[in-house]
């Protein structure tokens, strides 16, 4: 049976309240370039762990206390990597050598023949996060070895292995003589675990001048909650919302230069609700599962889901899930000292004021009972004289990000990359160190990332923006902790999304 072409929706009849529609399988057919199975040849499995052991060797640590690009020389580590890429991927440097924003943030411009087509963008970091001591480590941090099954080193799947797809497939591109109709554009910045302000944020000013405001079709960067198996069912879960980030730092000062016990932490007496909105993305991987794995979620959901309170509902599910509880609810993280920094990762369906209102509504009482006098620049807070105050608790918020737009899944930016998603993991790979047999269904669904990525700084290139690391359920394990390491079948077959998303997108004419 041939493969779909058609760029829109299927529905199908059972679907609950519409849930769910399933865009069609995409596969590229009219650009005479080789299937994206070439890459389950012989050899190539291996030339991506020299390509990603290369990478992982270089040392590329951002730390939250590096200085400015062109004083600090921790940074240099870094040229030392762009060296090591020059290396790996010869044609794309003969033909396309990057762009350097604020010195380390490569810029890539594969220019398309169609001006009238907006251009596609593909991100990744080149930094990895501080590894720490190495004791903890059964091989050296940056000493990649690779046990025949699984890639070992820190940045091994966050996110040199993005990086070094993206270019892998670029580079195979290449060497096929592509063409592309539609520009295609990378952009890798060097200090996203840092907050990504010397790299994403120089690097979408730049692509803002070049380019302008909402200038690129589809941006795709690492993230989401890869590919999962429920029963037969494997869901792509490409983020398409993050929850926002909030700093609030409390400094408690105490009269008469006695020490004073802080206000108890009360967030058991006072939590956040949690709550599944129809806003909430979470609600469609969800309405998912129900239709699709009946069998695999609890037996009252789908009725709960279609009738219930949205309180009622995830609470439920709160108490029987502690991990998906924090995809309802806002969280947050207090440390028991006299200076206290509280993170929020904030819910879409709430916001920083909220934030600072169930805060200052929690620690008025408390402070008052013990005489405190609360003070800060908000406008929850109070700042009148009180004689007999025993101290004073200051409110400040020295970082806080808004929540994202929530990325499009009914238009037709999404058809193609979800169609493109349903191409590839239907595919059973030969590379495979475990057999994966051909699931029953695909069901890509856009979902909610807890965490922020260098995204936070493109939000006005593109409306559709998309989180996702091309990677099945169990592939990348131990981000950020010791003993990082990357499944290699699963790398290759992220190349495959890189490969394909490209030609997909060339193909299709925004129509």
């Amino acid at each position: 049976m041939p493969p779909r072409r058609r760029f829109g929706f299927l529905q199908s009849a059972f679907l609950a309240k519409g849930w769910c529609p399933i865009p069609d399988v995409v596969t590229p057919l009219s650009d005479s370039l080789l299937s994206s199975d070439h890459f389950d040849e012989p050899g190539v499995l291996e030339m991506q762990v020299q390509r990603l052991s290369a990478a992982v060797r270089a040392p590329t640590e951002s730390f939250d206390d590096n200085g400015e690009v062109d004083e600090d020389p921790r940074w240099t580590t870094f040229d030392d990597f762009h060296a090591i890429l020059e290396e790996l991927f010869p044609l794309i440097y003969s033909h396309y050598k990057p762009k350097k924003v604020n010195r380390y943030g490569l810029l890539y411009t594969f220019n398309g023949t169609d001006v009238t087509r907006k251009p596609l963008l593909l991100t990744a970091h080149q930094d990895v996060a501080p590894a720490g001591p190495t004791s903890g480590w059964t091989c050296l941090s940056f000493s990649p070895h690779f046990d025949g099954t699984f890639l070992w080193g820190r940045g091994s799947n966050d996110c040199k292995n993005l990086l070094v797809g993206i270019l892998s497939a670029l580079e195979d591109l290449i060497s096929q003589d592509f063409t592309p109709k539609r520009t295609v554009g990378l952009a890798f910045g060097f200090d996203e675990e840092s907050g990504g302000f010397r790299g994403a944020a120089k690097l979408a000013q730049a692509l803002i001048a070049e380019w302008g405001i909402d200038s690129f079709e589809f941006l795709l960067d690492e993230g989401g909650m890869g590919a999962q198996e429920v029963g037969d069912v494997l869901y792509p879960l490409p983020a398409v919302a993050e929850k926002g980030y909030h700093d609030i730092e409390l400094t408690l000062h105490t009269t008469g230069g006695h020490s004073s016990k802080p206000p108890p932490h009360p967030a058991s007496e006072h939590p956040y609700v949690p709550r599944l909105t129809q806003s909430n993305p979470f609600r469609r991987v969800l309405e998912c599962r129900a239709t699709y794995s009946p069998s695999e979620v609890e037996p009252w959901l789908k009725e709960a889901l279609q009738n219930g309170d949205e309180e009622e509902v995830a609470t439920r599910l709160a108490e029987s899930s502690h991990e998906e509880r924090w995809l309802m609810q806002t969280s947050n993280a207090l440390p028991e000292t006299v200076m206290v920094l509280i993170n929020h990762r904030i819910i879409p369906h709430e916001s920083i004021e909220v934030v600072n209102q169930h805060v200052h509504d929690v620690l008025e009482p408390i402070a008052a009972s013990y005489g405190i006098q609360i003070m800060g620049p908000s406008a929850h807070v109070s700042n009148s004289q009180n004689a007999t105050s025993t101290g004073t608790l200051i409110f400040s918020f020295p970082r806080s990000l808004d929540l994202a737009p929530i990325s499009p899944t009914n238009n037709q930016v999404w058809s193609v990359f979800a169609g493109t998603l349903r191409s590839v993991f239907q595919r059973p790979s030969s590379n495979s160190q475990k057999t994966h047999d051909r699931p029953r269904r695909v069901v890509p669904v856009g979902d909610i990332m807890t965490g922020n990525t260098d995204t936070q700084h493109y939000w006005s290139l593109t409306t559709n923006i998309y989180r996702f690391t091309p990677a099945r359920e169990g592939s990348r394990v131990n981000t950020h902790w010791a003993v990082e390491k990357m499944r290699m079948d699963a790398h290759v077959e992220g190349i495959k999304v890189y490969y394909d998303s490209i030609r997909n997108f060339d193909e299709w004419n925004g129509e």
